[in-house]
């Protein structure tokens, strides 16, 4: 039931709109080009297409191997901003990122993207998505809002900040989200709000964007918030052109009704902070490996990697990424993923790591092509024949020529090396 105190401040359309069904999207990778479902497109998202049903995404091999990400509609206008802002490359942290569906849209804008979730567990499913999408130029943390604010100011061009709140736009998706709503948790989701966006502000360089989204419909999350970031942090509301129809826009951002747009509620603005444009050069310390490694590891993927030796495993870093991960280290930021996991050196040769699989220019030509129902047995870290792998050894498994995985035949038999933590438990 929609709580009365919510009622009486909307309309009776979008009291109706609540009671529908709840709208199924994804959003491809365009990294690793598939064949596509047949569905409408989302206006404000290139990838993104509607779903006349939720299927089990589990069953699906291409969900694992990164081929697409299930992302609500509307949050998908979070990348649609960061586009229109035309930045080059810029550098991005996304603050409240878990579990990871406008970072991974977010990649294919930026250079960079630090992505993080202050809670263990939920940068822990963060690490897995991005590992899973395999864009190679994100680094995961675990760290207070704070932390930025203080150890990297002026660092980064864009902050990206979905902030804990009310819920309002989750009553239809999240029916649990009616019974934990009160006019008491509007105010506090409110000034938490003002907290997150203050401890982080300095990280932002003048001149850069913060991105400040909530799922909720109240002003006093939305509004209030962004005119009030505007006059006491110093920073000016930008107004985009060719918004898609249906996006209401107030004065102080862009509001998605259920009744209005194909999607959940949502509220996004964009703020420029005051001043130059000047970021901070934060010096990175550097490392190199002999170069009979480095000559052995570039065989396993295209383009251009800096490679790095850390807790055993050497990692593959894009240009920008390892001098950003080297201030994060000094900086003593909790590092929990970054790059490309390569895997480990023994004498002088690679013994691949999962994540080598996922990333999306991963190169090894001893491939198996598995059908659906032994990818599923093999995703679930089953026995698979050695009659399926033709060849012996390492191979790359796919499935519709996509890579999921690893798989070794030996001889009569085969060693399974998907990762335990990410098997399938139950279809």
């Amino acid at each position: 039931m929609i709580p009365e105190k919510f009622a009486v401040q909307h309309s009776a359309e979008l009291l109706a709109a609540l009671e529908d069904k709840q709208c199924v999207s994804i959003r491809y990778n365009p990294l690793k080009p598939t064949k596509k479902i047949e569905g409408q497109q989302v206006e404000w998202c290139t990838n993104g297409i509607y779903l006349a049903e939720r299927p089990i995404f589990t069953l699906d091999p291409l969900f694992h191997g990164g081929a697409y990400y299930p992302q609500e509609a509307s949050s998908m206008f979070v990348g649609w901003m960061v586009e229109r802002l035309g930045m080059s490359k810029p550098r991005v942290l996304d603050l409240c990122a878990a579990p990871g569906g406008k970072t991974t849209q977010i990649t294919e804008y930026a250079d960079v993207v630090v992505s993080n979730d202050v809670i263990r567990s939920r940068a822990k499913v963060l690490s897995e998505n991005v590992e899973r999408w395999g864009s190679g130029n994100v680094a995961v943390t675990c760290n207070d809002p704070r932390d930025f604010g203080e150890r990297l100011p002026s660092y980064f061009d864009i902050l990206v900040i979905d902030t804990p709140c009310s819920g309002e736009g989750m009553f239809r998706k999240e029916p649990a989200a009616r019974e934990e709503w009160s006019p008491e948790n509007v105010e506090l989701c409110a000034a938490r709000s003002r907290r997150i966006v203050s401890d982080a502000w300095a990280a932002l360089r003048e001149g850069g964007v913060l991105i400040y989204s909530t799922c909720t419909f109240n002003r006093l999350e939305n509004d209030e918030n962004a005119l009030w970031i505007c006059r006491e942090l110093g920073g000016e509301i930008i107004y985009f052109e060719d918004v898609p129809q249906g996006i209401v826009c107030s004065e102080a951002g862009y509001h998605f009704y259920p009744h209005k747009v194909v999607g959940e509620g949502f509220y996004a603005v964009a703020i420029r902070k005051e001043g130059g444009e000047e970021t901070a050069d934060l010096r990175a310390k550097k490392g190199l490996l002999p170069a009979a490694e480095l000559a052995e590891l570039s065989k396993w993927v295209g383009g251009e990697l800096d490679f790095r030796v850390g807790g055993g495993n050497v990692y593959g870093f894009t240009k920008g990424l390892v001098d950003v991960v080297n201030i994060l280290l000094d900086r003593r930021f909790n590092l929990q993923y970054s790059g490309v996991m390569m895997g480990e050196m023994i004498r002088g040769a690679l013994k691949p790591a999962h994540s080598l699989a996922t990333y999306f220019n991963v190169r090894y030509e001893q491939r198996v092509e598995f059908e659906l129902e032994i990818a599923l047995e093999y995703l679930r870290k089953g026995n698979i024949s050695a009659d399926y792998c033709v060849d012996e050894g390492l191979n790359l498994v796919t499935f519709n020529d996509l890579p999921i995985g690893w798989i070794k035949k030996i001889s009569n038999r085969t060693n399974n090396l998907y990762p335990s933590k990410l098997r399938i438990l139950h279809y």
